[in-house]
């Protein structure tokens, strides 16, 4: 019996941001697993007030906003059903999600902006915290305008930056990467631990830089042992490392310079992932990532 296909809803709103999330799902998400794709284009009431009914009901039905998003994964030969709704972008997202029970959330961001001319901070962000499931945030490297038409080519290996610290949604997180375990193309995983620096110059002078190291070591290797032992049993290749700094740079520069695909941590940890849906972890990653983020809750 073939498995259960995994449910993206991809949102989209006729920007270039929304065509690269589009452009995500046809060059890697789509090919990790079966996967069913549904797109959705909201009208938002203050849009539509500016509108003769007849025009709303015709720029819903024309579904011109998702025209670019839409091509992108035909150019690509991925099927996918299309919805229409008018109302709050972010809630009709995220009730749309629920009501055809999708496993994911995939919308676009402007990137490396600033956060009041930031996508994420109208619709993204919302659906972030409203959604009860993963929500992957694909960003518009250096504010790009424009994203090419052509058939995304596929990638031989999705390689994944997993940030954990050991909380319950950090876990899950690890739970989201082991579920890749029978992906069609090859999944590896950078798992990461970040350890925040001691700042008290009074600790600092009665502790050797040794002995700070060493609690550092002990402290990440308890926070990565869940992780590695889930990763381990699902058979998929893993290497560790804990660093001691800033988090959301740490992040950033690791997935970088390892040539990750993408980034996967959990929502709401502790220690230097703490209040990741609000706070300046998640916020920093989102900014500063050229890479797709998800957030699993």
């Amino acid at each position: 019996m073939d498995a259960k296909p995994y449910k993206y809803l991809l949102a989209v709103d006729g920007s270039a941001h929304a065509n690269r999330a589009a452009g995500y799902l046809a060059r890697c998400a789509s090919r990790l697993r079966p996967c069913e794709i549904h797109i959705t284009s909201v009208l938002a009431p203050r849009i539509a007030g500016l509108l003769r009914p007849e025009q709303s009901k015709l720029l819903l039905e024309s579904g011109v906003e998702s025209a670019a998003a839409r091509h992108i994964l035909d150019t690509a030969g991925i099927a996918y059903r299309f919805h229409s709704e008018l109302g709050d972008p972010a809630q009709k997202i995220v009730d749309l999600a629920r009501s055809v029970a999708c496993d994911e959330i995939v919308v676009g961001s402007r990137g490396m902006s600033a956060l009041d001319s930031l996508a994420l901070g109208s619709v993204a962000y919302r659906v972030v915290h409203l959604s009860p499931i993963p929500v992957t945030i694909v960003p518009n490297p250096l504010d790009t305008s424009e994203v090419t038409q052509t058939e995304p080519q596929p990638e031989k290996t999705h390689r994944i930056l997993l940030a954990v610290d050991g909380s319950e949604a950090s876990t899950k997180a690890v739970e989201y990467v082991c579920a890749l375990r029978d992906a069609r193309t090859a999944v590896e995983v950078r798992l990461l631990n970040i350890q925040i620096p001691i700042a008290s110059g009074n600790v600092r002078r009665f502790l050797s830089q040794a002995i700070m190291d060493a609690y550092f070591q002990d402290e990440g290797l308890q926070a990565l042992d869940t992780a590695k032992r889930a990763l381990q049993a699902a058979g998929i290749p893993f290497k560790d490392e804990i660093q001691v700094g800033h988090a959301g740079e740490a992040i950033v520069r690791e997935a970088l310079q390892r040539g990750c695909t993408r980034i996967v941590m959990g929502t709401r940890g502790h220690g230097a992932l703490a209040s990741v849906i609000v706070g300046s972890t998640a916020l920093q990653v989102l900014h500063r990532s050229e890479l797709p983020v998800t957030l699993v809750k």
